[in-house]
């Protein structure tokens, strides 16, 4: 998903009308498993613009579980529904790329197992 992302002066962050209109932000994204009601999905980031993923995946109609900021109707995690599964970043001091990982957490297989 491409969109420009813009924010509000209550730091709410939409999609502007396209080119121009906000800041470029590219988010791709895959299905790993569906129980018809959740997803997991499996989100690349292209662009890192604060909020990125809960604005596209509001904008597919599909926000982020939990998030009631960007349209979630329910909370079946008792938490917004991301996780990072894998980090990159350069150190600020040696410059050294770092990779961090963190294991998915069992309740997103739990809501998302098929039925």
């Amino acid at each position: 998903m491409v969109s420009w992302l813009r924010q509000t002066k209550t730091l709410l962050v939409y999609s502007g009308r396209g080119p121009g209109d906000g800041k470029r932000a590219v988010t791709n994204y895959k299905t790993i498993q569906s129980s018809g009601t959740y997803s997991l999905l499996d989100i690349s980031l292209e662009t890192g613009r604060k909020n990125q993923i809960r604005v596209h995946m509001k904008d597919l109609g599909t926000p982020v579980t939990g998030d009631k900021k960007y349209a979630a109707r329910n909370n079946p995690l008792g938490r917004v529904g991301l996780h990072a599964g894998q980090l990159t970043l350069t150190h600020p001091r040696t410059g050294a790329q770092l990779s961090l990982t963190s294991r998915l957490p069992q309740s997103f297989l739990k809501i998302t197992a098929p039925r």
